[in-house]
């Protein structure tokens, strides 16, 4: 079954940050936490890393649709389905899955909160009943998650996720929490490198200048 779990990367908001996680091995420069989610035996994930770019800098790789491969490389299309507004989206995910497993598909609201700070926070969740079921795919039902992006004193970024998604089918946990560890560190890199890449304004002012509006995040 290989890495269409990385989904799970995107999507779970638990009540609290940092609250009843195990932490394991990242790499990368990336931590990595796990926690139970009984009663499915699927695990949700906790991940964190540094970045030097601005907040901003994830919304622009999460939602450039164009380029979704490059983070999530099991992803067989993603497209936009509707938006109301700048800050919300509602999003077809359809991801690749090795035979004799069906392929997943996935559809999300997302919506995005400004801080005070000038980070964000982007909340997703699953709307399974907002398209038609088509024959031949599983429909994830089960998802949601929680992202956040600080910006820090030392000018970089603190990426933050916390994500839950059960597939479906009744797949072994066995099976799928090592594939969904294992995308999720790779695909949490792999959005390192491409905020990393991004172009960025001229004569761009760090957020964190003395003069500018916004606080840095302890």
């Amino acid at each position: 079954m290989n890495k269409f779990c990385v989904l799970i990367l995107m999507w779970v908001s638990l009540s609290s940050w940092g609250q009843g996680w195990q932490p394991q091995q990242g790499e990368g420069g990336v931590q990595l936490w796990t926690q139970s989610h009984p009663p499915g035996p699927y695990l949700a994930l906790r991940l964190e890393m540094r970045v030097m770019a601005a907040p901003a800098a994830l919304l622009s790789v999460l939602r450039d649709t164009s380029r979704h491969r490059e983070w999530l490389p099991k992803s067989r299309d993603v497209r936009v389905l509707a938006t109301s507004g700048p800050d919300d989206e509602l999003v077809y995910t359809r991801l690749e899955s090795p035979w004799p497993v069906q392929d997943r598909e996935l559809i999300t609201r997302s919506h995005v909160s400004r801080r005070a700070d000038c980070g964000l926070e982007l909340k997703v969740w699953a709307e399974p009943d907002a398209l038609r079921i088509r024959s031949g795919l599983v429909r994830i039902r089960d998802s949601s998650g929680r992202w956040q992006a600080l910006p820090q004193k030392d000018g970089s970024t603190l990426i933050r996720l916390e994500t839950y998604t059960n597939p479906g089918n009744n797949l072994p946990g066995w099976l799928v929490n090592p594939i969904a560890i294992k995308a999720a560190l790779e695909s949490f890199q792999a959005i390192r490198r491409l905020m990393e890449a991004a172009p960025k304004p001229q004569h761009q002012q760090s957020l964190l200048a003395a003069n500018a509006r916004c606080v840095a995040t302890p």
